[in-house]
């Protein structure tokens, strides 16, 4: 697959975020936000996030009340916003200067007052933050250009009920008002001005997406009934597709799945939508006539001879004493596949379709069940993007020996990639144009190479003496790297055959095997809160030549 990989020691952290250059880090620690240099990993700017003055008491474990639930980057990389939610409070810190706040931020937002924050995130006009209230009573806008502040009345949840245009130029926002739901359209360069307000025919909206091409709305009703309209951004309802749409069963018209959507993906370009039910089936619609053009269930046993299927060794990680590279076996078909039965007791049980990922160029997308939580399944899609239509075949399934926890495209430039992690210590990485060996018992007993249309699975075992359980993990902007974290610590992995890492960076303090002991976790350096500057020999700011 790659010509090799190096892996960075592991730092304490409990969120890590790159910015959009790649150029640094964000990762928090306790209380404190923390720089560091993508490169080398070391520290740039520090700050601690305190109590607000006017409820800080005089406690020995204050500062350990004060939780950082999210860390988050401008989109011109030069400001940093991080959130607490034990003490409803947000702070916005400068990457290049000092603020005056008593943690060193140029801005705060709540920390007072009975009414407190649930979320707050970035916009996408400039340095605007988006801070939504308690029991979602409003939504506030903050322009720190301006000062301006900007209140939408009642919006109707935090959590996937709001979407922007592709070109950022406009934001819906689903809005409840005397019982009924609407949409809400508004104009982000023009101070978040009001352009269209129209009514849903909806019951209880579990989400909205805006499609690629700028076209369509889709919005989803509650998980107890199977219900996705189609809106323009204008107001018109273009369609309504349920259980009693003429497609959407080719089996039976009567089919009723008994529950509703549970994730919905556009498709590059925004022509084809991907609906994942509490069912286990996928339905693909074309945005012609909105129609149901293919069916997926969710397979139990994997029949097709050129489906091909990679299945993780037993124990290896124990065999290669953590420190192998190992290929998946290749089973033979029919093969079947490990499943769980749901708790229909619970609230929210272990079922249904749990991601729909397109890659980059929507030639591929990968489904993840939680009836099957240690597989994933690959299909194709598009031969080309300019493709009249989708080819929707079973490429290859990944079995894994735990449950499957987070799935991600490589958005670098070169081959198709797809990085999984599933709560051990190893990453996995499948790779589309990758060889796959084989021994050859019936002749020689010797390893044959070959190219397989299923591409190639790797584990790639973490190196750490501590006990490191990647449950998360984020690419580069650029793909020349990723971050795999545990709840508590993180490291980078660099991938010595990206386009980006052609240029040599500075990695001594990289593991190798012959310095294993930089495998414990780091301690924090103790810097004063404010500039370090060591990861990229700074001490007197930032030069005008370095990106963020």
């Amino acid at each position: 697959m790659s010509d090799g990989y190096d892996f960075s020691p592991s730092y304490h952290a409990s969120l890590v975020s790159y910015s959009p250059g790649t150029t640094f880090l964000a990762t928090v620690y306790q209380n404190r936000v923390i720089i560091r240099s993508t490169s080398t990993l070391q520290i740039v700017r520090t700050w601690s996030c305190n109590q607000p003055s006017s409820i800080a008491s005089t406690s020995r474990d204050i500062q350990e009340q004060v939780k950082i639930d999210s860390v988050e980057w401008s989109e011109d990389g030069l400001y940093i916003l991080a959130f607490s939610s034990s003490i409803k409070t947000a702070w916005v810190f400068a990457l290049a200067t000092n603020g005056d706040g008593d943690s060193g931020e140029i801005a705060k937002i709540g920390g007072e007052g009975v009414e407190g924050l649930i979320k707050v995130e970035w916009g996408r006009s400039g340095k605007t933050i988006l801070a939504w209230s308690d029991f979602n009573l409003k939504l506030s806008i903050f322009d720190l250009s301006s000062g301006i502040t900007r209140i939408i009345q009642n919006p109707k949840s935090h959590l996937q009920c709001h979407t922007y245009s592709s070109d950022n130029r406009y934001m819906a926002i689903v809005e409840k008002h005397l019982g009924k739901e609407f949409i809400g359209i508004y104009d982000v360069l023009d101070n978040h001005h009001l352009v269209r307000h129209f009514q849903l025919s909806t019951s209880d909206v579990q989400g909205m997406s805006w499609s690629p091409d700028g076209k369509y709305l889709a919005v989803w009703d509650s998980a107890l009934s199977y219900s996705i309209y189609i809106y323009s951004p204008i107001g018109p309802l273009l369609s309504h597709f349920t259980h009693t749409s003429l497609t959407f069963s080719p089996e039976s018209l009567s089919e009723d799945p008994g529950l509703g959507i549970r994730t919905v993906t556009w498709a590059p370009g925004g022509r084809w939508l991907a609906i994942g039910g509490w069912d286990g089936k996928v339905r693909i619609l074309e945005s012609t006539g909105w129609r149901c053009i293919a069916l997926l269930n969710n397979p139990s046993r994997i029949t097709e001879k050129d489906v091909t299927v990679w299945k993780e060794p037993q124990d290896w990680v124990k065999d290669t004493r953590g420190h192998g590279i190992v290929q998946f076996d290749r089973m033979q078909c029919p093969a079947a596949i490990p499943n769980s039965r749901p708790d229909l007791s619970k609230v929210n049980p272990n079922m249904g379709i749990s991601q729909i990922s397109f890659d980059k160029d929507g030639a591929l997308f990968a489904v993840c069940s939680e009836s099957t939580p240690n597989a994933l399944h690959i299909y194709t899609f598009l031969k080309s993007p300019t493709a009249e239509g989708p080819e929707i075949s079973h490429l290859t399934t990944l079995l894994f020996a735990n449950l499957v926890k987070t799935v991600m495209w490589c958005p670098g430039t070169k081959g198709r990639k797809l990085a999984v992690t599933a709560k051990s210590q190893a990453l996995y990485l499948w790779d589309e144009e990758g060889n796959w060996e084989e021994e050859n018992t019936k002749e020689t007993g010797q390893l044959s190479v070959g190219i397989e249309k299923g591409g190639v699975m790797e584990g790639i075992c973490i190196p750490s003496r501590s006990n490191f359980s990647a449950v998360d993990l984020q690419w580069a902007p650029d793909g020349s790297s990723l971050v795999l974290q545990d709840k508590s610590q993180f490291c980078l992995l660099y991938d010595n055959d990206s386009d980006t890492n052609q240029v040599t960076l500075d990695r001594s303090g990289m593991w190798t095997p012959a310095g294993e002991g930089l495998s414990h976790v780091m301690e924090e350096e103790e810097y004063e809160d404010g500039w370090s500057g060591y990861g990229l020999n700074l001490r007197q700011g930032f030069s005008s030549g370095i990106p963020a």
